[in-house]
């Protein structure tokens, strides 16, 4: 039990850590993170937290995916290069954490019963494969435009599904701060975001 606790309180005080996106100037400055609340960990998991550990783990690795495909193409410019690059390493670094989580409570890990099609995965903010294929496709000129329009959808998916967790009337400490946090960061990136779509040249 003591060994369980330590755990579980070393990843949530590891999830307060969050990446700080720098200011190149310009229009769209996205704000600093909110960091989630410390708060000690709750007890045994509830079916929604878990449920919300793996849906939000292969929800963050779709963005992953997502910005590494825009990074790859090269030639981005530098304000979507550098919001690109704060959503693969900030979200990488939540996976790893709620993976972690997942573990310390002995239960089976994200991939296992996380859909990543289907109704349930549409309803969570979840892209089709047809939408990934649009800018896997992309040229460069045209996949800035792209990654922001679906990383803004992406985005409210994942916004909806935090704030419903956090309508429940309680729940894991862990998770509930994870869902504060995706809730005030994705906001402020996709503030951040639509003023940037008003930015990219046409092509």
């Amino acid at each position: 039990m003591i060994r369980r606790f330590a755990a579980l309180l070393s990843v949530a005080l590891a999830g307060m850590a969050v990446f700080l996106l720098r200011d190149t100037g310009g229009p769209a400055r996205l704000p600093a993170a909110s960091a989630a609340p410390v708060a000690a960990p709750a007890g045994t998991p509830s079916g929604a937290d878990e449920h919300y550990a793996r849906m939000m783990v292969t929800h963050h690795e779709q963005a992953v995916r997502m910005s590494r495909t825009l990074l790859a193409k090269g030639d981005v410019p530098e304000r979507i290069r550098l919001i690109a690059e704060f959503i693969e390493h900030d979200q990488q670094r939540e996976i790893d954490q709620t993976d972690a989580w997942l573990a310390a409570w002995d239960r089976p890990p994200a991939g296992s019963a996380a859909p990543t099609t289907g109704p349930d995965a549409a309803a969570h903010g979840m892209l089709t494969a047809a939408q990934l294929a649009e800018l896997d496709r992309a040229d460069p000129a045209a996949a800035p435009t792209i990654f922001l329009r679906l990383m803004i959808e992406h985005h409210r998916g994942a916004i909806t599904m935090s704030r419903a967790v956090l309508d429940l009337p309680d729940g894991n400490a862990y998770i509930r701060g994870m869902a504060r946090h995706v809730i005030n960061e994705q906001t402020a990136e996709n503030d951040a975001m639509t003023a940037m779509l008003g930015t990219v040249p046409a092509t």
